[in-house]
């Protein structure tokens, strides 16, 4: 539930104008970004790439919808990097992706449900259905657009928005 936290180091940075004065904000992110590898698994047997949830000194194969900031967060840091590593950050912002789009894409509406559980050989099921609404993986294809130039991140946007007008418009908003 930290989640804000490391976005907000890494946009700290940015925002500062990526300047010595604000260097530490970035250097604290990349710091984090280690651990965060640590928790990355892919399911089988599509290989989804998601992002275990820790509590304590327990690792859950579950991933919320929430976590689906981390794709354009690792999309905008990964560009502060030297280029072996710069790539590596990339990959794994657009594996996570692909992971976010397909919740969308695994329920009868389009629309993701609020987590989900990766289970062996099952893939992924969702665990919480209601949608709240959630601007995570939206942002992150936007980053990766604007960032590769990848019209596909583009079109995933498009067809979630339009599952959210299929699905989530009323007579009044």
């Amino acid at each position: 539930m930290g989640d804000s936290f490391y976005e907000y180091l890494l946009k700290a940075w940015i925002q500062g104008n990526k300047t010595e004065a604000v260097k530490h904000y970035r250097d604290m992110w990349e710091t984090s970004m280690k651990g965060l590898q640590s928790l990355i698994r892919r399911s089988t047997p599509s290989s989804f790439t998601y992002i275990c949830e820790k509590t304590g000194n327990s690792l859950s194969d579950k991933m919320d919808e929430l976590a689906c900031f981390a794709p354009g967060m690792l999309a905008l840091g990964s560009f502060g990097y030297g280029p072996g590593e710069a790539e590596k950050f990339l990959a794994l912002a657009e594996e996570l992706a692909w992971t976010c789009y397909n919740f969308y894409q695994s329920t009868p509406t389009k629309l993701a449900g609020e987590n989900y559980f990766f289970r062996t050989g099952q893939d992924m099921t969702v665990g919480t259905s209601w949608n709240i609404l959630r601007p995570e993986t939206i942002e992150s294809l936007f980053y990766l657009w604007r960032l590769t130039g990848n019209k596909t991140y583009q079109e995933w946007g498009w067809n979630i928005f339009q599952a959210f007008e299929r699905n989530s418009r009323i007579e009044t908003g």
